[in-house]
């Protein structure tokens, strides 16, 4: 073998090194993608399952008994959460009547093999014409705003909720 033979051939293995820890390094940053994918699909399913459960229940304490026609028996903005009977240590959800028992709900989820979640969600009432700005006087428009973050994500997950109360007598 002379010396243009091995140079070609140390030439061919570098050529090779180089491609496998280039298709090594892509098979690395395709398994990141998808488990940054992975988490953040679970986080958009725990945020839409609470605005799920939540919208599934009453609008109001005082609308579950009875038609409302005005805001005036409405829980008071400053009172917006959980009754005292709907809380629970550690918290559930499962005591919760009414949409705004969701407010200041903070919860720590472990979903085993992915990580653990910690969401958070606030009421407030708002106007139908700025559904994004909380407002103190009683309306029948309460928004549910759910945040849910993880260690292993860079981003916080955030999902809204406009609940409305219509009387149709």
């Amino acid at each position: 073998m002379n010396t243009g033979q091995t140079l070609l051939t140390i030439a061919a293995l570098l050529l090779l090194g180089t491609t496998v820890i280039s298709v090594n390094r892509n098979y690395s940053n395709h398994g990141m993608i998808l488990r940054q994918s992975e988490i953040g699909l679970y986080a958009v399913s725990l945020a839409t399952s609470i605005i799920e459960e939540a919208s599934g229940n009453y609008f109001d304490e005082a609308t579950i008994n009875d038609n409302l026609l005005t805001t005036t028996a409405l829980t008071s903005a400053s009172g917006l959460g959980p009754d005292a009977d709907e809380v629970t240590s550690p918290v559930s959800t499962t005591a919760f009547d009414d949409f705004d028992d969701y407010n200041n709900l903070n919860l720590t989820v472990t979903v085993p093999g992915v990580d653990v979640f910690r969401l958070r969600a606030q009421v407030f009432y708002v106007n139908p014409s700025a559904p994004n700005t909380p407002v103190t006087t009683k309306t029948f428009h309460k928004h549910l705003k759910i945040s849910v973050t993880s260690g292993a994500m860079a981003d916080t997950v955030s999902m809204s909720y406009v609940f409305s109360y219509f009387n149709f007598r």
